[in-house]
């Protein structure tokens, strides 16, 4: 009865070990219940059938649970159900038609960033003195591919 309770933990501990490691990432109770199980397995062996095989059984719970995860990685398991998609786009910079002096309206509240119509355009744009409400008149202050910067625009 005892062998059968201690082969059902290492069976037990290793799946959701398993499962903790290639399906569950982070400390959950996968993981929790995995090491409770594998160490309550390893305590009855010592119990029950004493030092020499417990330490059999610690050392068969190693080499099993890495053969486990060797086999689970060869086989492709986790390509079967991983997203294999490539993502084909670009990063393309700001609106380089937009040059320092422009005017434009911020179009909501620049905290310090925010969106702005400037030449016709829509942008966004980063203030470079505190907040801007939106609706206020603004004028670009420096620009480039990365940011348009803006300030209130002086009357």
């Amino acid at each position: 009865m005892i062998l059968a309770l201690i082969i059902t933990l290492i069976v037990l501990g290793i799946a959701f070990l398993l499962l903790e490691i290639f399906f569950l990432p982070g400390i959950t109770i996968a993981g929790i219940a995995g090491g409770l199980c594998l160490a309550a397995a390893a305590w009855l062996s010592f119990s029950y059938y004493g030092a020499t095989v417990g330490w059999y059984t610690v050392v068969a719970v190693v080499v099993i649970f890495s053969i486990s995860v060797y086999l689970f990685i060869k086989t492709g398991v986790m390509d079967k159900i991983s997203l294999q998609a490539e993502i084909k786009s670009t990063v393309e910079g700001k609106d380089t038609n937009i040059k320092v002096g422009d005017r434009g309206v911020s179009l909501s509240r620049l905290a310090p960033i925010g969106n702005a119509e400037i030449n016709g355009k829509i942008t966004e744009v980063k203030s470079i003195r505190g907040f801007v409400d939106a609706d206020t008149d603004i004028e670009v202050i420096a620009a480039d591919k990365q940011e348009i910067l803006v300030r209130r625009a002086q009357a």
